[in-house]
């Protein structure tokens, strides 16, 4: 099980030199990709002047949309107070999108760096 994160999708909906290897995790692993990382990719869409729609519908062709249960927010809560203290750029996002995957035993793909230390994450 895979998590796709913001930073993974955007490597794929740019075309970057990372996009096949994204590619190959959606065509070969189980994904799912947290509600919040669309929230973000939203955004991104809005700034970019993408269609978000569009990316919208090819993400829920491809992966799982999940949300968060009550484990993985008081997990949440755990894991931002404490990663705060070492980095302080650590954001609520992250703390959810590893407490998710800590919840469901998955792996994080992503480019984001502040989860390089984690053996949750496949770095792109």
């Amino acid at each position: 099980m895979i998590i796709i994160d913001t930073s993974a999708w955007i490597e794929y909906f740019i075309d970057s030199k990372n996009a096949d290897m994204v590619e190959r995790l959606l065509n070969e692993e189980e994904t799912m990709t947290p509600s919040l990382v669309l929230i973000e990719l939203s955004g991104k869409s809005a700034k970019e002047n993408w269609d978000f729609k569009k990316y919208l519908s090819f993400i829920k062709s491809k992966s799982s949309i999940i949300g968060v249960n009550e484990d993985i927010i008081i997990s949440c809560g755990k894991i931002y107070s404490e990663e705060r203290k070492q980095k302080p750029s650590f954001s609520m996002i992250d703390a959810t999108i590893l407490a998710i995957a800590r919840n469901k035993n998955a792996k994080i793909l992503t480019k984001d760096t502040h989860f390089r230390d984690y053996k949750e994450a496949i770095m792109i």
